[in-house]
């Protein structure tokens, strides 16, 4: 296989088809195994590009090469579909197109989060619904030292909040899914049993509601190579940051759509600002003594995050791998059809 850069950065490190059929590509995967791993240490990210990964199902023979050791527990926070036919592949995310997911490291708020994800495109959308990634060694590196040192020593509290079963209330910007729908059962003694083995802090609300609570570190050493990496989740739900957010694609894809949503967010944070409590909103990130994560600390770790975002276009067949101890990703608005499958190890 050869190799080329997508841009000026290191991530990702793009494997490109020289012609080799899917065979060649699940046998040359197998017998380079530790190469192709300690390239994704290196690098954070692999794209396989321009090969003949066809279906849901090839991609999970792609993702089991690299690592055999795949799951299907999800405990995150994005409304996600298993895929007929696999084992291991799911919807990467059922959320409306307008709505951006911000640069984050999946289920960095877990005591076990998944060591690697990878990500396949079925089919690529014609305007946007890019996945970007950034490197969190550098954004770790890139931080103001007092905002780093800050997050280092008091860490971080991640709450949510899931409707109840007889809710009524459909989605929207800001609320998350029901807790059902999460745990993948109704049952209220299956999902505490769930949540004291991933050590998450579970409070029973009116209406039915489910809070959860995470007590995490902010930054961790990586748990290879030891060298330090942002891992929590911060930028995505601090009430503030979908604004910045916004403002920031908006300033990438110039489109009225995001202007709309970036001017809405700012002007309904107020709002629920002043008629909820912090800990009452659909999601809120804290300092782990309880203390507030000031709105400049958001902008700041947004701006740091864009500025070391790497932007590619999905094409058909692309599958991306990342080492999700010190990789993001996330996905821009898109416009029309669009179907990127999702995968992760533990």
């Amino acid at each position: 296989m050869n190799t080329m850069f997508l841009s000026n950065t290191v991530q990702p490190l793009v494997f490109e088809s020289a012609g080799e059929s899917f065979d060649d590509l699940i046998k040359h995967i197998s017998n380079n195994n530790k190469t192709v791993n300690e390239k994704l240490l290196e690098h954070g990210a692999l794209l396989f590009r321009a090969f003949p990964v066809n279906t849901p199902a090839q991609f999970e023979q792609v993702a089991k090469a690299i690592d055999c050791d795949l799951k299907n527990d999800y405990l995150g926070t994005s409304p996600r579909d298993k895929v007929q036919g696999t084992d291991f592949v799911f919807t990467a995310s059922e959320l409306p197109p307008f709505y951006p997911i911000m640069q984050h490291c999946e289920m960095s708020f877990l005591p076990n989060p998944p060591k690697k994800l990878f990500f396949y495109c079925h089919i690529e959308p014609p305007y946007g619904g890019e996945t970007p990634i950034c490197d969190f060694r550098k954004l770790y590196e890139q931080l103001d030292e007092n905002i780093r040192n800050e997050f280092e020593a008091k860490g971080v509290t991640t709450v949510r909040n899931y409707s109840g079963l007889k809710s009524n209330s459909s989605f929207n910007l800001f609320e998350l899914k029901k807790w059902n729908q999460m745990f993948l059962t109704d049952d209220k003694k299956v999902v505490e049993q769930k949540c004291i083995e991933n050590s998450i802090e579970f409070e029973w609300k009116e209406n039915d509601s489910l809070r959860l609570v995470n007590r995490t570190p902010a930054i961790i050493s990586h748990p290879t190579t030891g060298k330090k990496t942002w891992f929590n989740h911060t930028q995505v739900f601090h009430i503030s940051a979908s604004a910045f957010e916004y403002a920031h694609i908006h300033q990438r894809q110039k489109r009225m759509k995001t202007l709309f949503y970036s001017l809405f967010t700012a002007s309904i944070i107020p709002i629920k600002k002043l008629f909820n409590t912090p800990d009452e909103q659909s999601m809120n990130m804290k300092f782990g003594d309880g203390s507030v994560i000031p709105d400049a600390y958001v902008k700041h770790i947004e701006d740091v995050i864009w500025k070391n975002l790497v932007v590619f276009k999905w094409q058909k067949g692309d599958v991306l791998a990342l080492d999700n101890f010190c990789t993001s990703h996330g996905r821009l608005p898109y416009e029309g059809p669009r179907e990127i499958f999702v995968s992760w190890s533990a």
